[in-house]
């Protein structure tokens, strides 16, 4: 039997274009849209096998459908994609070119109808199979003995939906569908249904009658608002049930030989996958896809995946060279070389062999893990040198999602010895990238990769808290929190949960008719959020006990409760730093996030003081003194605020003089204020609006004093400048040392992004 493939074409674009919004080539050109699309292709060749695949599409701005001629406020009010959505729609031709898959569209007709009109056809030939695929459940009222839904889910896993899960899912059963429409409708489309009657009664009712035409012919069994609602609501029923309906009979045919699966061009596949950078896509193909003639290049020069063959553990081990190794379990595989992979129980392995992998190093994905997975089984080792996979993906693509090893490599880890496989690859691949790139492959050799142990021991020895100083403050804590609600009970002359913002918004606008000007409403009353309380501060005794007794509670259940739950027998707490999040490179935290504890407030730091250092140990707290400022200074090679840096001048107070053109000494605070604000806000690009957000100048003022900040501060502004042109020209900024970020969103046509 042969397998008819129909894609729902705007339901899979959409989902794509919305998952992932900022994903887009080197010279701005956005492709989510176009990825999602791309991943389920793909994985409706590799999972479903079809012999024809077809692409339903909506004509966008179609003239009157059918639904609009039986309702003409159908779909009324939906919102406009963004500019980015439609100049992905001549990439995504081109794609469909390249897989020769045809794209049918029919004015007046929806993807549905279009969808349903093949599969109605389809089911009239004995041997051919059909399987939609789509985004919208609608398709389920599709389903029959020869058509199969499959609906995409995260990602691009396709799920096959029948009858039960429909089932599961809505409480009535497939055919029952347009009937559950008709009487609960659907916003998304407009289609109005019975107002009043709900999921609930919906499903109730059909269950009883079976469709809606059994229910209206047993009206006069209902009672009450029920049956108030149906007598009401008839016509606007059987109108849903219309629109919810898909036709099966469009005036359009499927050409099964334009939509042979065998018409795929595999070099133009393979070349278009790699102009749009979506290498991963390529390697997930079936391998007589993959296959295509001349396409060596296709993967940027990175080597063939490797034939690694167990090999057993050698008497003796040498090792020219790094050796990629991988722990699982207890047992731990080591590749020498690009053809052999030994394993052997942690526990059985000689010292010798510790010693020589020390000496020559290792590749792997995730050293850090490593580190911590040998010291579970009490080996202590430090190897000296470490190529770890998974931080030089990150250092080579810091926006890049996915850095999984399978993803890298583009197919699934299935083995030890498919998984030292891909280290190699990744690893030659890696190391060519870094020829391309020199400067982040010595960020990597000298900065990145050397630090990786000391994180590992930082996250294996933990820091030291005091549990009993932590549950003595929190018995504080508690205390001042309920004195406070009492105080607030006082004041607004009854009891009300302080964490509901529908009758804390009561509370302060109707009990004590607080001033609305300005606060957003919404369902439940007006907001009450933090920038509401700005506002209201002042006005009223209560603001200031509710941002005290929110304060409390936030300190009391995320760190003085929680910190003491995290810690070991020892009473130490084990965080786990992170290298290849935070795009810029920084480290970040989590598990807990050590590096937010609060520090601005006294019961801050007081949190802090229940982290404490082993006798005989101390703590030093260090700070850099206006670092980013003496960094600018260096960067833009701005002598003269190097000079002053040398002098130990107070810059800002320095700044100020300058920009007022008055004497140090005559500077006022709030003049050393202002210049504080410009001296760190320029350069993240602050504007005159936020000056003088920042410090009561006027719109006019702030305009005059960064102009005459960049007038005394030229090389600043060069460098300021110069660096937003690379950014636009070459695809990315970089630090000091060569550390790189990709900013391909700069020239999105999507002016928010």
């Amino acid at each position: 039997m042969k397998r008819l493939i129909i894609i729902d074409g705007m339901s899979v674009f959409y989902r794509g274009f919305f998952a992932m919004p900022g994903l887009s080539l080197a010279d701005g050109t956005p492709t989510g849209g176009v990825f999602g699309f791309a991943s389920i292709a793909v994985e409706v060749i590799k999972k479903l096998e079809p012999d024809y695949v077809a692409v339903a599409w909506d004509i966008p701005k179609t003239s009157t459908t059918q639904r609009s001629k039986i309702y003409p406020e159908y779909k009324a009010g939906r919102t406009k994609p963004p500019d980015d959505f439609y100049t992905q729609l001549p990439i995504l031709h081109e794609l469909l070119d390249a897989f020769g898959w045809p794209l049918y569209e029919l004015d007046g007709y929806e993807a549905d109808d279009i969808m349903g009109t093949f599969a109605a056809a389809a089911d009239k030939k004995s041997d051919i199979e059909t399987c939609l695929v789509t985004g919208d459940y609608d398709m389920m009222q599709l389903i029959s003995p020869g058509t199969n839904i499959y609906i995409t889910k995260k990602g691009s896993e396709l799920i096959q939906f029948g009858d039960n899960q429909f089932l599961e899912k809505y409480g009535v059963h497939v055919n029952q569908f347009i009937d559950y429409k008709a009487l609960v409708g659907d916003s998304s489309d407009n289609i109005p249904g019975v107002r009043g009657v709900g999921p609930k009664a919906a499903v109730s009712l059909l269950e009883k009658y079976g469709g809606l035409d059994g229910i209206y012919e047993h009206l006069d069994e209902q009672k009450g608002a029920l049956l108030a609602k149906l007598e009401a609501g008839r016509e606007s029923a059987f109108m849903s049930r219309e629109l919810a309906r898909i036709f099966t009979n469009a005036p359009i045919e499927l050409d099964y030989h334009e939509a042979d699966i065998n018409n795929t061009n595999l070099d133009n596949v393979a070349a278009i996958l790699k102009r749009l950078e979506f290498n991963s896509l390529v390697k997930r193909l079936p391998k007589h896809m993959q296959e295509a003639p001349e396409q060596g290049a296709l993967y940027f020069d990175q080597p063939e995946l490797v034939a690694v063959k167990e090999k057993p553990w050698p008497a003796t081990l040498a090792l020219d060279g790094p050796a990629a190794v991988a722990l699982q379990g207890d047992t731990l595989w080591l590749s020498p070389d690009t053809s052999s992979i030994y394993q052997q129980k942690v526990s059985a392995i000689d010292a010798s062999v510790w010693k020589a992998l020390e000496l020559a190093g290792i590749v792997a994905y995730d050293a850090k893990q490593l580190y911590h997975d040998l010291a579970a089984q009490g080996v202590t080792v430090q190897f000296s040198s470490v190529h770890d996979i998974r931080q030089a993906a990150f250092l080579i693509d810091p926006l890049r999602r996915d850095r999984s090893l399978a993803a890298l490599v583009g197919e699934e880890i299935s083995s030890p010895q498919a998984e030292a496989a891909g280290l190699w690859q990744v690893y030659g691949w890696q190391k060519e990238a870094f020829k391309h790139t020199p400067r982040v492959g010595e960020v990597a050799k000298t900065l990145d990769f050397p630090l990786i142990y000391p994180l590992f021991l930082m996250e294996h020895r933990g820091i030291k808290v005091d549990k009993s100083q932590l549950a003595k403050m929190s018995k504080e804590l508690e205390k001042e929190y309920k004195d406070g609600e009492q105080e607030m009970y006082a004041l607004a002359g009854y009891e009300f949960n302080i964490g509901s913002p529908a009758q804390l918004s009561e509370v302060l606008f109707t009990k004590l008719q607080l001033p609305t000007a300005g606060v957003k409403k919404g369902k439940t009353g007006f907001s009450t959020d933090q920038k509401t309380l700005d506002k209201l501060r002042g006005q009223h005794p209560i603001i200031e006990l509710i941002e005290r007794t929110r304060e409390l509670a936030k300190l009391k259940n995320t760190y003085v409760d929680t910190l003491p739950e995290l810690a070991d027998d020892n009473d130490r707490i084990h965080t786990t730093f992170a290298q290849d999040v935070a795009a810029t490179g920084r480290l970040s935290s989590n598990h807990p996030n050590l590096q937010n504890i609060p520090v601005r407030t006294d019961l801050g730091r007081r949190i802090r003081e229940a982290f404490v250092p082993e006798k005989g140990k101390v703590f030093i707290s260090a700070d850099y003194s206006q670092f980013e400022l003496r960094l600018a200074a260096v960067l833009a090679d701005d002598k003269e605020l190097i000079a002053d840096f040398n002098s130990d001048v107070d810059i800002h107070t320095k700044t100020a003089s300058d920009v007022y053109g008055i004497p140090l000494e005559e500077v006022t605070k709030a003049q050393r204020r202002d210049a504080k604000v410009i001296n760190f806000g320029v350069l993240y690009g602050m504007s005159p609006h936020g000056l003088a957000a920042a410090t009561g100048m006027s719109f006019v003022q702030a305009k005059q004093f960064i102009d005459q900040y960049f007038t005394l501060r030229a090389p600043i502004r060069k460098y300021i400048d110069a660096t937003l042109s690379q950014a636009r020209t070459e695809g990315y900024v970089e630090t000091y040392f060569g550390r790189r970020r990709p900013t391909p969103d700069i020239h999105s046509s999507n002016f928010i992004v």
